[in-house]
């Protein structure tokens, strides 16, 4: 199938990709000041949820990364999100009121793992992507 049969035409790439380049760097924004902000025990408790919310970015933050065409090498994505990760939770041990927690980096790296089988998935959907 081509992309022109998904309702995408060639000339519009160039403004998806700038879209797509945009809301990567966004969420890696709104990632970074969330990471750091105090939140409650008591609703992070609540939030068992907590783990998936950092799979789900990871894998949002991941697939954006891939969509955004980078001209870099698969495993430096892969790698600089994953550090991306162990560097937040690193600087939350520093933090009064946040500490660094393996099991948020754990879902951090299957959040990653998820966004870039997500993204082979829409290759194979959209192989002139």
């Amino acid at each position: 199938a081509s992309i022109r049969s998904y309702g995408f035409r060639k000339t519009n790439m160039p403004k998806i990709i700038s879209c797509i380049i945009l809301t990567f760097f966004l969420s890696i924004v709104l990632t970074s000041v969330f990471s750091f902000i105090s939140i409650d025990q008591d609703l992070a408790k609540f939030l068992l949820q907590d783990k998936l919310l950092h799979m789900a970015t990871f894998s949002f933050i991941t697939f954006f990364a891939y969509a955004s065409k980078f001209n870099v090498n698969i495993l430096v994505i892969l790698l600089g999100l994953i550090l991306y990760g162990l560097l937040i939770e690193i600087i939350q041990n520093y933090l009064s009121y946040r500490n660094f927690e393996l099991l948020d980096l754990l879902f951090d790296i299957f959040g990653v793992l998820l966004g870039y089988l997500s993204w082979k998935y829409l290759k194979k959907i959209y192989p002139s992507y």
